[in-house]
């Protein structure tokens, strides 16, 4: 005999009006308050996009120059060159996605617009069932963009978006930075790109320029009234910068959080027909909807620069940290002494990435210390690419509002002599507890074994210095002008510098 299939009623629960007898019979653990759906399910419904992508046909991986208009499983990876989360009104956002060889429009729409926090330079996957063609913004055309697509994530099971966070260094941060109409086969350079100084005097005349630029500086977030608009927008400024010329580059509203991601005098810039203003005697840079910025692209001029950046750094850099662990703390007297000619001689003739140690015997020939003690910079530290001065031994950024602790400028070092030569102070990198027996060894220390490791030879700290009167800091500076002294160092190749390990008095 067969079993007969349920009714439906058999599938729900008996409902019992609020107060009746049978309801108080029921006992309460067997109650199951709710609407009988799960935790998971509310989640899901709440928040589409919590539930993992898992497609149910097949998409065609494709690149982005060889996609066809009309109804087309299509996998896209890209990278994100600019975006618009204006269109509020129409509940979707606007990324403009390239992959090296072409360009698409994407129109997101979605539920909550704190769903995506979309960045500069990401890298997306997209799944898409129709292509269209050129998409109309609302502003005018977009160069290298005559594809669009529309994505419904969490409404249509056939559309999706997946927006990749890269470690960096790891082989999704490598991938899909090459820039579009660079072509190794076709073109040793990229078309249209000229200097900073070059787009800055009459380049940006031809609304075709591009540029390429390195990072010098992220500033804080300001909020700016504007007259046209009658609101309050996001702003911050991006200091720029190639080997010709350098000028600021301004980010607004949704593009602000892309360069939180940004390290100075590392991040490389690629900008694409970016806007141009004056300011006054100075000139701005801005990003247009028709603008692209490709973040650390991967071509030739961009490694070239990358390159030179670090040649100006060596050069032009305010703060350089003491290598930690490059040598131990023992100062043993079977050191070399070497003089300033010497030091120079094995420095040219060594390997490159030699290192040694010795002693200089030499005269501290000029001092700045009131100097920079008037000018507020007797201690120094660089922090998001900006020189932070102080003359206290702790400040706090203006930029990233974190405390910083700072060290002794070398600065107030005019330079120092020997028989055979003269340095420059400002070229020294110094222990913090060199310093202390720079300003304090000579003093109460002076008898004091400079090779007895036990004894506590620092009883005073550089720190105490800048709690003294301009009366007892005069007097150090005098006490240091014209003393001999000797300097215990190692050369560090990596940062070609002289770097001080300890004073003996």
């Amino acid at each position: 005999m067969s079993v007969p299939f349920p009714s439906i009623q058999s599938f729900f629960s008996k409902e019992v009006p609020p107060g009746s007898q049978a309801e108080d019979d029921e006992p309460s653990n067997l109650r199951k308050p709710g609407d009988g759906f799960t935790s998971s399910e509310i989640e899901v419904a709440l928040n589409p996009l919590s539930r993992p992508w898992e497609p149910s046909r097949h998409y065609e991986a494709c690149p982005i120059s060889l996609l066809e208009t009309g109804p087309h499983n299509y996998q896209i990876s890209g990278r994100i060159v600019n975006f618009s989360i204006n269109y509020r009104k129409q509940g979707f956002h606007l990324l403009i996605v390239t992959d090296g060889t072409g360009a698409i429009a994407v129109k997101i729409y979605y539920f909550k617009e704190s769903d995506y926090q979309l960045l500069l330079g990401q890298r997306v996957a997209v799944w898409t069932t129709f292509i269209s063609g050129s998409i109309n913004t609302g502003s005018g055309p977009i160069p290298f963009c005559a594809l669009a697509t529309a994505l419904y994530p969490g409404r249509n099971g056939a559309t999706h978006i997946i927006i990749h966070s890269d470690e960096p260094n790891s082989e999704g941060d490598r991938i899909l930075r090459r820039p579009l109409e660079y072509n190794v086969k076709s073109y040793e350079y990229l078309p249209g790109l000229m200097t900073l100084k070059a787009f800055l005097s009459t380049g940006y005349d031809l609304g075709e320029g591009k540029i390429l630029v390195c990072v010098r500086s992220v500033g804080p977030r300001r909020t700016i009234q504007s007259k046209k608009r009658q609101d309050i927008l996001d702003m911050v400024e991006v200091g720029v910068f190639d080997d010709t010329e350098a000028c600021v580059l301004k980010l607004w509203e949704d593009k602000v959080p892309s360069a939180k991601s940004w390290v100075p005098n590392q991040t490389i810039l690629l900008i694409s027909k970016p806007t141009h203003y004056t300011r006054g005697t100075a000139v701005d840079l801005g990003i247009a909807y028709n603008s692209m910025v490709d973040v650390d692209p991967d071509f030739p001029d961009a490694n070239w620069l990358r390159t030179k950046v670090k040649d100006m750094a060596k050069k032009q850099s305010i703060y350089t940290p003491f290598p930690s662990g490059a040598w131990d703390a023992e100062h043993g007297a079977a050191r070399i002494l070497f003089t300033l000619a010497d030091v120079e001689e094995q420095v040219r003739h060594s390997e490159p990435k030699a290192t040694f140690t010795g002693k200089l015997n030499v005269i501290i020939f000029e001092m700045k210390l009131m100097e920079n003690w008037r000018k507020g910079t007797a201690c120094y530290f660089e922090c998001c690419g900006i020189p932070l001065y102080a003359n206290k031994a702790v400040a706090i950024c203006k930029n990233c509002q974190s405390r910083r602790e700072l060290e002794p400028n070398p600065r107030i070092i005019g330079s120092v002599i020997d028989e055979s030569g003269a340095m420059a102070g400002s070229k020294l990198v110094w222990r913090p507890e060199a310093w202390s027996q720079l300003f304090f060894g000579g003093t109460e220390n002076e008898t004091q074994a400079y090779e007895d490791h036990e004894a506590d030879f620092v009883e005073q700290s550089w720190e105490d210095l800048t709690l003294l009167d301009n009366n007892s800091l005069r007097a150090i500076e005098e006490q240091l002008l014209y003393s001999r002294v000797t300097l215990a160092f190692g050369w560090s190749s990596e940062l070609e510098r002289l770097c001080i390990l300890g004073v003996e008095w």
